[in-house]
């Protein structure tokens, strides 16, 4: 990966950097999460974090990390166990081939505008078709990620009802298909060249085949599963991008002449502390790699989440007390990506934290 970052092409143009994206699918860097034809996967859990956070750290862009992260977590998490199904083995390993290549690149859409991704709010919904033997599609999403760049996206939608509750499928659509819209989400700028856009999804025609899992299960087995598995692979590239973060700073200190003893030693106690989060990094890639996702996993991730805000809000405080970032000035992009995306999801990690809480005092009463 090194050699593969080293020597990649520029990144120019305010797109998706194709070219650099496909010199690591030629250096054979984009595949290492997922099995390829006859080839098991290169990297567990653990080393796909790692490498995530090898690439934010040398790229200084935490939406190149998180972009390669996505890429090998759907490749092997959503699309991988598809390849034992006899109607769809063929397409799908062609696809985990050309992502491999770095010649696709897939989105997921899950999230709906005023909803987020809670199921009981949705309403992108899938109708079958006139001949019974596809499907028709219509709604919106929201947030989508790499979706400006996508050229397939897994579309979460609802199927039907039973017992008066949402059924979910998920569905593959090619990013060409005629009544599917890009729209740009003003509220979701950064992370750059990741990207995110909203959907809009008018009568999509879908074949069978295209919907993917184990059908009306969709949220229990994608959507559900998806959540748990990105933050704990997430942490990966977070670090990354705060490496790199603190080396600016000790680059600013060093331009400036001598630093003084208090600067140093606040500076090396957050080097430390980055140091010790690699342990939470590699224990919850390890749980995922070993168990798979659960709850457990899930209330792990915001556990960790929380040390990662405060390492943050720590190292904002003093970045400024040193004056390397005045207050109301604009931040350097990789700090306003990192407070992006430690801002993502804050209400269900709240509600996990509320959750614990409730335990303990019920542990107490027993």
């Amino acid at each position: 990966m090194d050699e593969a970052l080293r020597t990649a092409p520029a990144q120019t143009g305010g797109g998706f950097p194709r070219g650099w994206w496909a010199h690591l699918g030629q250096r054979g860097m984009l595949g290492l999460g997922f099995a390829v034809g006859e080839n098991p996967p290169a990297a567990d859990a653990v080393l796909v974090s790692t490498l995530a956070e090898q690439v934010t750290h040398a790229t200084g862009r935490l939406g190149l990390g998180m972009a390669w992260m996505l890429q090998q977590m759907l490749g092997r998490y959503v699309l991988g166990p598809l390849t034992r199904n006899p109607g769809q083995s063929g397409w799908i390993s062609a696809l985990l081939a050309a992502m491999a290549r770095g010649e696709s690149l897939l989105a997921l859409a899950i999230s709906e505008p005023g909803a987020g991704a809670h199921p009981k709010h949705l309403q992108t919904r899938a109708i079958r078709d006139e001949t019974g033997e596809g499907w028709i599609l219509d709604g919106q999403k929201a947030f989508v990620s790499n979706g400006p760049a996508a050229d397939a996206i897994i579309v979460l939608a609802i199927s039907g009802e039973q017992d008066g509750r949402k059924r979910f499928d998920a569905f593959l659509l090619d990013a060409r298909t005629p009544g599917l819209t890009r729209l740009p989400n003003p509220r979701a700028q950064g992370l750059a060249p990741l990207g995110h856009c909203d959907l809009r999804l008018e009568a999509c025609r879908v074949p069978e085949n295209r919907r993917i899992g184990p059908p009306g299960q969709g949220f229990e087995t994608i959507a559900k599963p998806v959540r748990a598995i990105e933050d704990a692979l997430l942490l990966g590239p977070l670090l990354g991008a705060m490496r790199h973060e603190l080396e600016w700073a000790a680059g600013a200190l060093a331009a400036r002449g001598a630093a003084e003893s208090d600067t140093l030693r606040e500076m090396g106690a957050l080097r430390l502390e980055w140091e010790a989060l690699h342990a939470v990094r590699d224990a919850l890639a390890h749980e995922l790699e070993a168990q798979g996702w659960g709850e457990a996993l899930a209330f792990s991730t915001v556990g960790a989440r929380r040390l990662c805000e405060r390492w943050q809000a720590a190292c904002e405080a003093w970045l400024e007390a040193r004056h390397l970032l005045e207050p109301g000035a604009a931040a350097p992009d990789f700090i306003r990506d990192l407070r992006l995306v430690l801002g993502i999801a804050r209400g269900a990690a709240q509600s996990r934290q509320l959750q614990k809480g409730q335990q303990m005092l019920q542990s107490l009463s027993i």
